[in-house]
């Protein structure tokens, strides 16, 4: 099993590979955004859409060997893995899966994407910003529950490694995961 340093140099590989390699053409696209016109938000998601797709084969890549590393390791590397991944330039804007990809994981039959998710809201510890952390986890509880996807065995598995620091009021990522399994209701099975 991979160590933390092993993983940690991964991670810096992989962000110094897509701040390189496709920096140019990024910043040459994004500079010719003319943010007085109408559309703009559009075509800056277009643009990161694009970029995404292109570093899709070294994103899926350090996504596995993150949670092969955490789950070998059990979890105990989490906080540690939260702070490498955002000392990076590029990567940790791009390292938590997006909606698409992760409707994409589940209809392929997998909940890796999900787990991971999960994971890495656990290692951001609501950092940068609580209450966006706060309406991302909401989001992601109700798309995992309009997916019919069982989030609940995930949570309590997860919630033992979850940080009780608090960082916004009475919430830390423990108590929200908490609330969260409190009152998540099983999805209904479709009738045959």
């Amino acid at each position: 099993m991979e160590n933390i340093t092993a993983v940690k140099s991964k991670i810096e590989l992989i962000d110094e590979e897509i701040t390189q390699k496709y920096a140019d053409e990024l910043r040459a696209k994004e500079s010719r955004i003319d943010f007085t016109k109408d559309g703009w938000v559009e075509e800056m998601r277009s643009i990161e859409s694009e970029y995404r797709v292109k570093i899709e084969p070294e994103l899926t890549f350090i996504r596995r060997t993150i949670g092969e590393v955490l789950a070998g390791n059990k979890f105990k590397d989490l906080q540690a893995i939260g702070t490498i991944l955002n000392e990076t330039q590029r990567l940790k804007n791009y390292i938590t899966p997006t909606f698409d990809e992760l409707d994409e994981n589940i209809q392929s039959g997998s909940h890796e994407y999900v787990v991971l998710s999960l994971l890495l809201f656990e290692a951001r510890n609501l950092e940068p910003d609580a209450r966006d952390e706060m309406i991302y986890f909401g989001d992601l509880l109700r798309f995992c529950g309009s997916k019919a996807v069982d989030i609940k065995p995930i949570l309590q598995k997860l919630l033992p490694y979850a940080s009780e620091e608090r960082k916004y009021g009475a919430y830390s990522v423990h108590t929200l995961i908490h609330n969260a399994i409190e009152e998540t209701v099983e999805p209904v099975q479709k009738q045959k």
